[in-house]
Order: structure tokens, then C-alpha cells, then sequence
């Protein structure tokens, strides 16, 4: 979509629906009343209309003894499976709502966006983050234009922790102009050591046999130095779901933080490390390994291997200034190239923690961030801040259309995320003056 068009902006109403939705209710059962006892019958003729008939009467029980037939003679009739959810709610029970909203779904082919949320709601409410996460991948790959419902998905891994699997949904909501500052803000700039855990730590609470939420408290252990709580948290998660690639490449990120060379290589030889070259958090594992072994030219490798995976993180950067200058690589324009770009992601992240904690009406900064993304290359998520900057309380030091105009003209429907053409500091290969 062209950068034309003004950004959405909801992100009061987004927020407000998130801790909804990730405070749900165990029960989702209001007014139920007193239940009648249910009476033995045999299975009608019209078990669908009998059901419906109970639930006029809000005789819920009864209603119940005909659910088995209603979804043996409607396997397909979305509508009727609704009703028998609804019924399975008056009834507290959770988990049928959340399977039998995610099978009407299903049979209609993900076209009601009504029951798509329905469904997403019923199964974080019974503590199935992760299949409700699954549900919304399928809704969006049935129907990739679902704008809104790719931002319930962004928000839900986000908020579990999975910035991975967010990251790509974020940038393409930013490239069809799907944003607003909360989704630029948290693209940009990981959970604070701050961060609330509450819902996550719930989602476990409500549904043990999943601990994969946990990937968020891990996250936020090892980002503060609690190595050893960590590892800990994350031999429970990856021990009951040793297929979650996330979890798998913290451990070895926290392996190798910890020194344990044996631990570590006793990890990776379990791994598919085919499945995990492309992953940053692989390689800045090895390269934290191959410091600790006293091999300062692997290491300096493995983490030029993960800046190219991931160019947006600052410890592959600092890491390789730091190797350069102990190994005395002579190479200005390389130096000065990678300096400028970990001077950049510092300032922007710097930036944009300011402009959260000032109530995001700050015209200057997130101009000033603009700025920076474009000497980057990141040329749409510096659109997306310019055109959030246009909408600010105004401010006539900062001529942000100028700087708008300057990024627009460099867009096309083909540019890249990430720009690298004429930026020395990303290119695939080690450059020649490290080796």
C-alpha cells in the first residue's frame, strides 16, 4: 500500500482489548442460573431444534444431552456448532467452548471475523495461548488481509514472549499502513526489565500442560542478569516442548552465558542446526562459546553472522568492534561503517524509550527517530514514525514533512525492510580485512 495514507490509529482501543483479552475469565458463565437436573431422553428426530428449545428455557443441562447429536447431524453448520458452545458455556466448560468455537471456524473457513475472535478469546481463557495463536496463523493464511486480526496475532506473541514469530507479522501490518505508535514502539524496542508477567504466568496457572508462555519470564531473567533462574525455567519449558525453536535458542544463549562449554555442546548436539542457521541467537551462543574457549577469530565470525542475521541487535556489533580493536584488524571504513550503525540503533532505542515514557507526543523525537531508521536503510519503519510524528501536537522547530518527503521518495513496492545496498556492515561474508 502507498506510504500515502495516514497510519491506523487505535491503539488506545488495541490496548484496552489486550488486557481483556489476557485477563479472561476462567468461567465465561453469566446468568446461568440455577440448573435443572437433566432428564434421560432419547435422540430426537431434531436434535437442533430441541437444543435450541432447552436454551430458550435456559435449561442448560438439558440442552447438553443433546450436543453429541447436534454435532453428529451438523458436522458442517457453523451456527449449529456455535449454539452447543454456547451451551458448553453456561455449562462451565471451557475447554469444549474453545474447541468447539475453534471448529466452527474451521468449517467456515475462518470467514466470520466475529467468531474468529470469539474463539481467540474462549482459548486464552482456558490457558491455551499457544493454540489460540495457532488459530489466528491459520485465520490470516486463509485470509492474509485480515489486518486486524494479524495485529491480535502480533500482540498475542509479543505478549508471550515469541518476538521471532511477531516481528514478521509487525512489519507486514507497517507496510499496509496497519499501525500505530504501541506496534512502532514495541518493533522497535524489546520488553523492559519492568515488564508485567501477570498474564502469561496466568496462562500457565490456567493450563500447566503448556509452559511455553514462560518464554517471557525467561526472556526478562536472562536480559537481567538471572542467568542461573533462567536456564532453570527454560530446561522446564523446553524439557515438556523440546520442538518451541524460541525456547531452544535461549537455553543456548543462556548456556553460553553461563561458561558451561560442556552443557552447551552437549545441547547442540541434539539440535538440527541446519533448522537454526538462519536464527541470530544461534550464532551470538557460538560466538559467546568461542570467546569463552579463547578463539577470538570464530568468535568474531560467529557474531558477523549473526549481525547479518539480524542487524537490528546491538551485542553482535559491539562484539565485533571490540574483537576488531583485540585483534588489531586495520580496516577504518568497516570500523567506522558498524560504529555509526551501533550508534544509530543505540540512539533510536534511546529515542523511542523517552517518547514512550513522555506519553508519545513528542513530535521531535519521533522524528528525530525517523531520521535515524532512514540512515539505516529501515526505510518503512521510518516512514511509519515520520507519518506518526505528522499527526503530533506541532511543533515549528521540526520540519518532519521535509524529512517525510526525503523517505517517501526513496519507496517502492519492491524496497526491502531492510536497505542494504551501499552499507558495508551488511554483507553476507565476513569481509576480508576480518578475516
Amino acid at each position: 500500500m502507498h506510504p500515502s495514507k495516514q497510519p491506523s490509529r487505535s491503539g488506545a482501543r488495541r490496548k484496552l482489548e489486550m488486557v481483556v483479552l489476557l485477563s479472561f475469565p476462567l468461567t465465561v458463565t453469566t446468568g446461568c442460573g440455577k440448573q435443572d437436573p437433566p432428564e434421560a431422553r432419547q435422540t430426537p428426530e431434531r436434535p437442533l431444534g430441541e437444543l435450541r428449545l432447552a436454551m430458550r428455557k435456559q435449561k442448560w443441562a438439558e440442552a447438553w444431552q443433546y450436543s453429541d447429536a447436534v454435532l453428529k447431524a451438523h458436522p458442517d453448520d457453523a451456527d449449529a456448532i456455535a449454539s452447543v458452545a454456547m451451551v458448553a458455556q453456561h455449562l462451565e466448560k471451557p475447554n469444549e467452548v474453545a474447541d468447539l468455537l475453534t471448529k466452527a471456524c474451521s468449517v467456515e473457513s475462518f470467514s466470520n471475523d466475529g467468531r474468529v475472535r470469539q474463539a481467540m478469546i474462549a482459548l486464552v481463557g482456558a490457558g491455551r495461548l499457544y493454540d489460540a495463536i495457532d488459530l489466528l496463523e491459520e485465520t490470516i493464511e486463509a485470509v492474509p488481509s485480515r489486518h486486524a486480526t494479524r495485529r491480535w496475532l502480533y500482540d498475542l506473541y509479543i505478549n508471550s514472549g515469541n518476538r521471532a514469530e511477531a516481528i514478521p507479522h509487525g512489519r507486514t501490518l507497517v507496510r499496509q499502513r496497519q499501525f500505530d505508535t504501541k506496534l512502532l514502539l514495541s518493533l522497535g524496542i524489546p520488553p523492559s526489565a519492568k515488564d508485567d508477567l501477570g498474564s502469561t504466568l496466568e496462562m500457565v496457572r490456567r493450563n500447566p500442560d503448556d509452559k511455553r508462555p514462560l518464554l517471557r519470564q525467561a526472556n526478562k531473567l536472562l536480559n537481567s542478569g538471572e542467568v542461573d533462574e533462567a536456564t532453570k525455567l527454560l530446561q522446564q519449558i523446553t524439557g515438556q516442548h523440546p520442538e518451541f525453536q524460541p525456547a531452544q535458542l535461549l537455553y543456548a544463549m543462556a548456556l553460553a552465558e553461563s561458561g558451561d562449554i560442556d552443557a552447551y555442546e552437549q545441547w547442540l548436539s541434539k539440535q538440527d542446526t541446519s533448522s537454526l542457521d538462519t536464527k541470530a541467537e544461534y550464532w551470538i551462543a557460538k560466538a559467546t562459546i568461542a570467546a569463552a574457549k579463547k578463539d577470538p577469530q570464530n568468535a568474531l565470525r560467529f557474531y558477523w553472522n549473526a549481525s547479518q542475521r539480524n542487524p537490528d541487535l546491538t551485542k553482535p556489533w559491539s562484539s565485533i568492534l571490540k574483537l576488531a580493536n583485540d585483534l588489531k584488524i586495520d580496516s577504518p571504513d568497516q570500523i567506522s561503517s558498524i560504529t555509526d550503525r551501533l550508534e544509530s540503533l543505540q540512539q533510536i532505542r534511546s529515542s523511542m524509550e523517552r517518547f514512550d515514557q513522555m506519553g508519545s507526543i513528542s513530535r521531535r523525537l519521533a522524528t528525530d527517530i525517523a531520521v535515524e531508521l532512514e540512515k539505516l536503510g529501515r526505510l518503512w519503519e521510518a516512514e511509519a514514525w515520520a507519518s506518526i510524528a505528522m499527526t503530533l501536537p506541532r511543533d515549528d522547530t521540526v520540519d518532519v514533512e521535509s524529512v517525510r518527503a526525503k523517505i517517501v521518495g526513496q519507496l517502492t513496492g519492491q524496497t526491502p525492510w531492510q536497505v542494504s545496498e551501499g552499507r558495508p556492515d551488511l554483507q553476507s561474508e565476513l569481509p576480508i580485512e576480518f578475516q
